[in-house]
């Protein structure tokens, strides 16, 4: 089953099951553009009597009486060259330290027996600071004398470039799908995530999106605390 990346202005892309597996996480430390987030989705509590209650990111400063913070349970890498596996340790050992004793407090009465989060990936690329990093990124992989620019970008058609069947479609270079499918042909590079950055490119300069947020679905999880 194909795991689903969304964004502003119905931006929807499948990323495929088998094969390159174009993963998001990768995507800013390979291209060197855009940044890497790792986001708090919820946190399921088990209770001894076999119920689990989720408790979501936007409900835990009301549920704990916690003062608000826009960045908690936001992990936003220092930099492109963020190692994503490191990033998502900080995730885990940050949650563990700030906010299970508290969990655990506050359902004290119900006997939890085990404290699990959710966690899911944000691609953020900026107008200002990373199309032209993306484009560099991209055109490195193009061929001689087929190099793209922003303004050839700007009359692309985003939804047939998704779209595309590489066994059905006829490609052509004025819409983007020509593009689209010769990164197809090229997909084992660097694990298919051209192809991912082209349509999130294209997708941000069609729309004029300045901040455009990618968010897949939430995949990573761990069991933070267990009773002992």
């Amino acid at each position: 089953m194909a795991v689903q990346l969304t964004g502003p202005e119905g931006f929807a892309f499948a990323r495929r099951s088998v094969g390159p597996s174009r993963p998001p996480e990768r995507l800013a430390l390979v291209s060197r553009a855009g940044t890497l987030l790792f986001v708090v989705d919820r946190y399921e509590i088990s209770f001894a009597d076999g119920i689990r209650e989720t408790v979501y990111l936007e409900r835990l400063e009301r549920l704990l009486r916690l003062d608000e913070d826009p960045d908690r349970g936001f992990y936003e890498a220092n930099n492109a060259g963020t190692d994503p596996d490191e990033l998502l340790e900080k995730l885990f050992a940050t949650e563990t330290k700030r906010h299970v004793g508290l969990l655990r407090s506050h359902f004290e009465a119900r006997s939890p027996v085990a404290i699990e989060v959710h966690a899911n990936v944000v691609y953020r690329l900026m107008q200002e600071d990373d199309w032209e990093a993306m484009l560099a990124f991209l055109n490195e992989r193009l061929p001689e004398g087929g190099a793209l620019s922003i303004e050839e970008i700007k009359n692309f058609d985003v939804e047939a470039m998704i779209a595309f069947d590489p066994e059905e479609d006829e490609p052509a270079r004025e819409d983007g799908t020509g593009f689209v499918m010769y990164f197809h042909e090229q997909d084992e590079e660097d694990d298919g995530l051209p192809l991912l950055g082209l349509c999130i490119l294209a997708h941000a300069v069609v729309h004029d999106i300045d901040w455009m947020d990618v968010e897949e679905e939430p995949l990573y999880d761990r069991v933070l605390w267990r009773a002992g």
